[in-house]
Parts: C-alpha cells; structure tokens; sequence
C-alpha cells in the first residue's frame, strides 16, 4: 500500500463523500435509521461500488485494482464518514478492517483474489476475532480449524465456534475468521451462506446504531486449504498484530 494518495485526489474524494451525504443522507433519513435501528445496507453498497462513490478503491493497492491510500488517507476518510455517521462509517471501515489480514499476510494469490474483488464488485468484509468469553484477547480465543485431507495432505478445514459483535456481521459477504489451527492461531476466508455458517441477529446497540453488529456461529464450516491466509499455520496473532499496528495508533 503507497503511503499516502497525492492531495488533490484526496480531497477529491472528501469533496465526493460530502456530497453523496448531501444528497442520498440528510438528517432526516440518519434520525429515522437510527430510531429504527436499521442498517442501509442499500445505501452503504453503492458508497462502496466503484460504479458510484468507490470509497473501498481508497484503500485497496494500485496492483489489485484501487488508488493505494495510506494510514493518512485512512484516517481523513474516517473522519469525513464519522462527520455524517458513526454507523455508515463503521459500516465502511469494516471492510477495510476485515480485508486487513489478506492485505499484511496474504499470499500474491490471495491478495489478487479477494482485494481485486473488493475494488471491482464492491464486496462487504467483516473481521471475525472477538469471541463472547475471551474478548479481544485473541490468545484466548475458542473457535478451531480441524485439519481436512488424506494420507497427512491437507485439502481444507472444519472450523467450529462463536464470534461475537462483529461488525457487518450480518451483511458481509466474506469474512477473515481467527481460528485455532493444529499449529496455532490462524487467519481463514469464509463466504457468506457456506454450509454450517449462520449470524445473530442484529445487535440492539447504544450508539452507532447504522451499523450491522451481529454474532457470528460456525458448526463445522468446510473451506479448501487455499482459505487459509498465508498458507501457513501459526501466523494468525503476528497479523492481527500488523493490522492493529496500522489501524490503532498507540
């Protein structure tokens, strides 16, 4: 990822952000959503479409298809979301976050495949690591990946536990999930609707109601080996590590 996109196309995509608000988000329609507790799904696809607003082209890098963005750029956009909503931002944000594992740990394959489908179709990710008993403490978490495969060759995982709060939970139509592997924590893609794989419902929340928070449950979820990020067992916490090193300033 560059550090930092030039500032004259940075502010065109401020500039852009407010204006969609303007139109398509008044306040009118945020106290309504908000009363309902109702997340714009609709509304929050087309910021991230690249065919209309392309907020997520922001953070993907050049070679996969997006303008390269940086921490910087990160932060400016975050900023301009939070000033419409802290839903519709955190909503936004959440596929940046989720797609965070791929981008620090992913194999050239992987990064071609799931950044590349970020910037052309526009996909919703969600960052599946919190748990309902251990948190964010990440070392503690419960959820495993079962090895799947014959004679020692490994063709894919079984995965089984809860995630909690997750953000676009309910939404995302693919999901990084931290999982206990044989050889430690490990970072996996799942699909929305793969087999075993099914949500909670819609978090009733204080704050920041615009935004889809849902449990997540996997009982035996099957993905092909190729799922696991990096393809090495292990390395889940170092990348968490690298994506809160980026995303969370100390």
């Amino acid at each position: 990822m560059a550090n930092e996109l030039s500032p004259e196309i940075l502010n065109v995509a401020l500039t852009s952000i407010s204006e969609f608000a303007a139109r398509e988000l008044p306040d009118s329609l945020l106290i309504d959503l908000d009363e309902r507790d109702e997340f714009p799904e609709a509304l929050v696809r087309r910021m991230s479409s690249g065919e209309e607003l392309g907020i997520q082209l922001l953070f993907v890098p050049f070679e996969y298809g997006g303008m390269g963005g940086g921490a910087f750029d990160v932060y400016r956009i975050c900023e301009r979301m939070a000033a419409i909503d802290l839903g519709v931002a955190t909503s936004e944000l959440a596929t940046f976050l989720g797609s965070d594992p791929i981008r620090v740990g992913g194999t050239d394959e992987q990064k071609r495949r799931y950044l590349s489908q970020i910037a052309k179709e526009g996909v919703l990710f969600a960052y599946g690591a919190t748990e309902p008993e251990a948190g964010s403490d990440l070392g503690a978490l419960k959820t495993v990946a079962e090895r799947v495969g014959d004679n020692g060759d490994v063709t894919g995982y079984r995965i089984s536990g809860t995630k909690q709060w997750i953000s676009n939970g309910g939404v995302a139509d693919l999901y990084t999930v931290l999982a206990l592997a044989p050889d430690g924590p490990s970072w996996f893609v799942v699909d929305a609707g793969a087999e075993g794989f099914t949500h909670g419902e819609h978090e009733d929340k204080h704050g920041i109601r615009l935004s889809n928070t849902a449990a997540l449950f996997l009982d035996k979820v099957h993905v092909d080996a190729d799922r696991l990020i990096g393809g090495v067992e292990g390395q889940g916490l170092v990348q968490a590590q690298q994506v809160f090193g980026y995303t969370r300033p100390p």
